[in-house]
């Protein structure tokens, strides 16, 4: 009796194995795993895009989070990927004026503002931060009366329990 059940629970095994081989080869002969590979280098070079776009606004994050916060601890930021919030969002505007200043783009951050500190732990919030940006002025120091990159919301939701 013991080898009849041994050889079933074989039987059953190779039937699973040679059911995900053949799907997978079915998946390749569609033309499906280009497809699949195409989209994993879009996904992976826009993550590389959000990540970037982070890092260069991290000053500017960490500064607005203070002043709101009216805390110099309020350093440490947080990034809600796998939720429903869009971490990094641009917005491209063409030729936009607002109070005589052209900005092209929004770029707006939600992050999770906490200070930083393990023992002590204290989240502030989740808050969405949007800045206008003119590229162009970032090289251009002579241009005083307009910044190049300016918050223009704050938005700031209460932290949600640990």
């Amino acid at each position: 009796m013991k080898p009849f059940k041994n050889s079933m629970v074989l039987m059953l095994l190779i039937l699973l194995f040679s059911t995900q081989l053949t799907y997978a080869e079915e998946y390749h002969r569609k033309g499906y795993s280009e497809d699949l590979y195409n989209a994993t280098q879009e996904v992976t070079e826009e993550q590389y895009l959000k990540n970037f776009m982070i890092e260069l606004f991290m000053p500017y994050i960490v500064k607005e989070t203070q002043k709101y916060y009216r805390d110099q601890s309020a350093t440490g930021i947080k990034y809600d990927w796998e939720n429903k919030y869009n971490v990094v969002e641009i917005i491209h505007q063409i030729n936009q004026e607002k109070d005589n200043e052209f900005y092209n783009y929004v770029v707006k951050f939600t992050v999770i503002v906490h200070n930083g500190d393990i023992k002590n732990y204290k989240q502030f919030g989740t808050d969405t931060l949007t800045f206008r940006v003119n590229p162009f002025l970032i090289n251009h120091k002579e241009i005083k009366e307009q910044p190049a990159i300016k918050l223009v919301d704050y938005k700031h939701n209460e932290p949600k329990s640990k």
